[in-house]
């Protein structure tokens, strides 16, 4: 069970649609938020069984996606629907659900989880990015998107501590593709080439979507918080971008063998 995450507006939809179309089931146990809208016009990827535990974790910890409660908080709620998350673990059917909450809830989900996480893929993109395109889908401040993608991104590293976790650049998207999704895929054990991928993914993968031009990107001035995490997460991207799957040299990833993926 792969979940991925990330702050909102970080490319986890893309990502979990480009996996999908790689091989990786979404599952068919639960609906999934997929219709396209006017902020995500190919679809959110969302699995709404996870987003309904999460969310009502958050709002009865006092808080909500835009106004995150404490991790105490989180933890003491999430006793009260520790079911909800063991259940969702024995009755999901697929090979990855996504819901960029799961920053803000980890610790919950290895508490309770039956059936364990195999990998938890961490989708990053630039600091600036994400609070621009708040800016412009919520009329958000670009002070707060950049606080709540460092509250999220640190909440997860806090929050994770025995699942291996892959850190992917929503960014390098546009400048190495399918290069960029080679490296994830590889590193969760899908064999795959270019030129497959390429053929799979189709024109899914579109820059135009891209709604943060890099020159407004380059005007704002990251706080140095943010800064630091956000080099240490790339770092670690760019660490991951191995075609064979890591090894237990880094401590974020261990392998997870070779994935069956149908053929074209």
């Amino acid at each position: 069970m792969i979940a991925v995450t990330g702050m909102h507006r970080s490319g986890t939809s893309c990502f979990a649609g480009l996996l999908s179309r790689c091989g990786l089931s979404l599952g068919n146990a639960y609906p999934l938020l997929n219709e396209s809208r006017m902020d995500n016009e190919k679809g959110h990827f969302e699995n709404l069984g996870a987003v309904a535990i999460n969310e009502t974790i958050l709002r009865c910890a006092g808080g909500s996606w835009l106004n995150p409660p404490s991790a105490e908080a989180i933890l003491r709620t999430s006793e009260r629907f520790g079911g909800h998350i063991k259940q969702f673990s024995l009755t999901f059917d697929g090979a990855m659900f996504k819901d960029p909450r799961m920053c803000l809830t980890i610790s919950s989900w290895e508490r309770y989880c039956s059936e364990p996480l195999n990998v938890v893929v961490l989708c990053l993109r630039h600091p600036a990015g994400v609070a621009l395109s708040l800016q412009k889908r919520d009329n958000m401040p670009v002070e707060i998107g950049l606080e709540l993608w460092l509250r999220y991104n640190r909440s997860l590293l806090d929050g994770i501590t025995k699942t291996p976790m892959i850190v992917t650049d929503y960014d390098q998207l546009g400048i190495e593709f399918p290069r960029e999704l080679e490296r994830l895929i590889g590193a969760l054990g899908v064999r795959m080439s270019k030129e497959r991928i390429c053929r799979q993914t189709g024109n899914f993968y579109s820059e135009s979507l891209n709604h943060a031009p890099l020159e407004e990107i380059a005007a704002i001035d990251l706080p140095a918080e943010v800064a630091g995490l956000y080099r240490e997460l790339r770092s670690r991207a760019s660490k991951s971008g191995f075609k064979k799957p890591m090894t237990t040299k880094f401590s974020w990833i261990r392998p997870l063998g070779v994935l069956h993926v149908p053929p074209a």
